[in-house]
């Protein structure tokens, strides 16, 4: 013990090293810490005293009991050293890993009469193998939880790793089975090719791809996108290919049935028969799952009967069975949703109590699940049902859930649409047989608005009965608010002895009823007013104006649909960043020592990429949402922003050019900023298509906006083939399009939405080429709307 206090060199040496000695007298309990440990622990020499119990005290309470019994065991002589890693307590209350190693000094009888060692401080080593094993296990979370099915190969292509999202895919449990095995003996024969190629382009260094579909244990189809990319070790050389697959089955049925609602949305738009619009739904419904059948049901506007509406599936019997029966509380799945306003689900309908008095039908017709939904009007009043039927006793998946609803709510569109035909063509004959005989009511008064006489089948129904007005004014009668603008059309006619139309509305809120009054001049000092009623009519506008908003937020779904597959890559970029970034990071922390800056910086790129992905999906949330109209001061140099950020990926894809002049200090408008981004992007994806034919070296887009007076106005200018002179004011009419694909629907909603901010819409031809829209908003201040919609 001696020796090691007095060797001043030995105490230098370990000082510069972080080792500390100590040496333990088991037989007086004596304890020596050079001063060299102490300080490492944060304390001068004579701080600690030198007994066995002050330093236990600094060992950290979860590892004190190993240390004791390591030494113990060295000690008996059941182990020839002392060795372990264990934590102690810093005088500033951090936690210090040190390296302990010892060896017992035993006497002439074999019994151990002390321990001397060292203590090597490992902090930083432990905190490099803490960093390793938590990029280690971020790794492994990330593979685990990205949703795609990924898998490690050989340069060879056999598989070394499949995650679990790949075991799920394949529906199994253990990846043994499947190790070394190539990848192309899991595809079809025709795929094999192209995968293939695929791992041979990346074993070369380079990025392979391809598509196939698998069919799992269960009978399921699904649908991938592949990409495999190089693994290379630390000189650069490829040791493994990395495969990520991604699931595309759902969009590829998405793209199906956007497809389908567009054929049947047409349908609608066109006039095609309610008959064949539900028929060509209900096709497009059972197309989405194997084995299942969908019938549409009507409810008769008596709302108590079923009417058969549509069901291509069941034979004709199964029609006849249904139609003229009465709805109730336990009709089957759909007599009962249309009667309970709810949707009913019936997993076995030999089993439910809802079908006791059907389960001969569903015998008939071999069906054991029904689920059906209510189709509801705008203001909530049920017209039919949408039932989904299969073979086998089941229950929904959230995505039939969707599927079933989505249908539904077209369903509700193409009836609603047949009965406002039918209650249009039922109100003019109703109006032709008045013009025939008397109008509703006719009332004769004085220029001066005194009533002198009327007419009127229905009494009880004038605003007061005839002895109350009859030799009184309009002033007298009437509020105020009808009688200034009636007796100022009197005027106006007596005057002029042309026509004036009053629009006017009497009644509280909740039972305002809304007229509309002719009034010409007669007799000289006469005035005759004919007046009807316009609540239908006003009620009918609103509900055409919530279909109008409908067809603009299933636009927006549209055109969204042509942006997914560059949309799907954009977010597929910041993820791949992400993972590299992550391995790169992994990478650097195995170097010895560790380049924390670098990793700091593969981290910042992390964080960079994740906010980047995260800012696509807000946008497309955005543009998805679905509700009322919202005016709201809006910076249309952001609009124009937010539109070239989201079809970005879309421009790219078509190698347009886009060139941006933003005017830095245009005035703000009022209106919806999801409406107006609407146009912008309709405006430029037309653009994009106008140019398909364009050399790409000229697919120029020009962006521009200004503020002209008061309005702000909005240039969009393409190079492509132009628009046939004849034909620029007819584009923005419904159902003119110059696309193969297009419905003709874009540049009328987007003129309807302009015209609704109190705005114009016009395209012009360029000189050199190409066409420009031009779009003028009113500023926040013209506008003069104060209210949103």
């Amino acid at each position: 013990m001696s020796t090691l206090r007095s060797d001043a060199h030995y105490r230098r040496a370990t000082s510069a090293g972080s080792v500390g000695v100590w040496d333990w007298n088991l037989v007086t309990g004596e304890l020596y810490v050079d001063p060299v440990l102490k300080a490492l622990l944060g304390y001068d020499e004579h701080e600690i005293p030198n007994d066995a119990d002050n330093w236990r005290r600094l060992v950290h309470a979860d590892d004190a009991a190993s240390a004791r019994e390591r030494a113990q065991a060295h000690i008996r002589g059941e182990a020839p050293s002392f060795e372990l890693e264990y934590r102690m307590l810093h005088r500033d209350g951090s936690i210090r890993w040190f390296l302990a190693r010892g060896l017992v000094t035993r006497d002439e009888h074999g019994t151990a009469v002390s321990i001397a060692g060292t203590h090597i401080d490992i902090t930083d080593r432990k905190g490099s193998e803490q960093a390793l094993h938590r990029a280690e296990e971020l790794n492994r979370q990330i593979v685990e939880s990205i949703g795609d099915c990924v898998k490690i190969l050989t340069l060879d292509g056999r598989l070394l790793y499949l995650n679990n999202e790949g075991l799920r895919t394949l529906e199994k449990t253990d990846a043994s089975e499947l190790l070394n095995l190539p990848l192309a003996g899991f595809l079809a024969e025709a795929e094999r090719e192209a995968a293939v190629a695929a791992v041979e382009e990346a074993a070369r260094g380079g990025r392979g791809r391809f598509h196939y579909t698998i069919c799992t244990p269960s009978g399921i189809a699904k649908s991938f996108d592949a990409v495999v990319t190089p693994i290379t070790d630390a000189n650069g050389t490829v040791v493994q290919l990395l495969a990520i697959s991604r699931d595309i089955t759902e969009r590829r049925r998405d793209e199906a049935l956007r497809a389908g609602q567009h054929r049947v949305l047409e349908m609608i738009a066109t006039g095609s028969s309610l008959p064949a619009v539900l028929e060509s739904l209900v096709q497009l419904v059972e197309a989405q799952s194997h084995g299942m059948r969908c019938t549409v049901l009507l409810l008769d506007e008596d709302g108590k009967t079923i009417r058969h509406g549509a069901a291509p599936s069941f034979p004709d019997d199964y029609a006849q069975a249904i139609d003229g029966s009465a709805i109730g509380p336990s009709v089957g799945s759909c007599g009962t949703a249309m009667y309970l306003g709810a949707p009913v689900i019936v997993a076995d309908v030999l089993t439910d109590p809802l079908w006791a008095d059907l389960r001969d039908v569903a015998r008939r017709f071999g069906f054991r699940a029904c689920w059906s939904t209510p189709i509801f009007s705008p203001l909530r009043r049920v017209l039919g049902s949408l039932a989904m039927y299969y073979a086998e006793p089941r229950v929904p998946e959230d995505e039939e859930l969707r599927l079933i609803e989505t249908a539904a709510d077209i369903a509700r569109i193409a009836i609603e649409q047949q009965r406002a035909y039918q209650a249009l063509r039922r109100s003019e004959a109703r109006n032709r047989a008045m013009l025939r005989a008397i109008p509703d009511w006719v009332f004769l008064t004085t220029v001066d608005g005194v009533f002198l006489d009327f007419h009127a089948r229905d009494v009880s129904r004038l605003h007061a009965s005839p002895s109350v007005f009859l030799g009184r004014t309009v002033g007298e009668v009437l509020p105020r608010s009808v009688a200034d603008p009636l007796m100022a059309a009197f005027v106006r006619a007596a005057a002029s002895g042309e026509a004036e139309n009053v629009e006017y509305s009497i009644g509280a809120e909740d039972a305002e009823r809304s007229y509309e009054a002719c009034i010409v001049s007669c007799d000289g000092d006469r005035i005759l007013s004919i007046v009807r009623e316009t609540t239908a009519r006003k009620r009918a506008a609103l509900e055409a104006d919530a279909n109008r908003r409908e067809l603009a937020h299933l636009s927006r779904v549209a055109m969204l649909g042509e942006l997914s597959g560059t949309l799907a890559h954009e977010l597929s970029q910041p993820l791949t960043a992400v993972l590299s970034n992550a391995q790169a990071a992994r990478r650097l922390l195995e170097q010895r020592p560790p380049d924390v800056g670098m990793v700091q910086a593969a981290l910042d790129d992390i964080i960079r990429n994740d906010r980047r992905a995260g800012a696509v999906i807000d946008r497309l949330r955005t543009l998805l949402r679905k509700g009322e109209t919202v005016l709201q001061p809006v910076d249309v140099n952001e609009v124009a922003r937010e539109v070239i950020d989201l079809a970005y990926g879309e421009l790219m894809s078509r190698r347009v050019t886009v060139k941006s002049t933003l005017s830095p200090a245009i005035p703000l408008v009022l209106g919806d900023r999801v409406q107006l981004q609407q146009v912008v992007l309709n405006l430029v994806l037309n653009a994009c298509d106008a140019m398909k034919g364009t050399p790409m070296a000229q697919r120029h887009l020009e962006l521009l906006t200004g503020s002209e007076g008061e309005f702000v106005q909005v240039v969009i200018s393409d190079r492509g083939s132009g628009i046939p002179d004849d034909q620029l004011e007819r584009v923005f009419e419904p159902f003119v399009t110059f696309r193969a694909q297009g419905l003709g629907l874009g540049l009328a909603i987007s003129r309807s939405i302009v015209a609704a901010h109190g705005g114009s819409i016009r395209a012009e031809n360029n000189a050199d080429g190409g066409a420009t829209f031009r779009c003028r908003l009113p500023v926040a201040d013209a506008a003069g709307i104060t209210q949103t919609e």
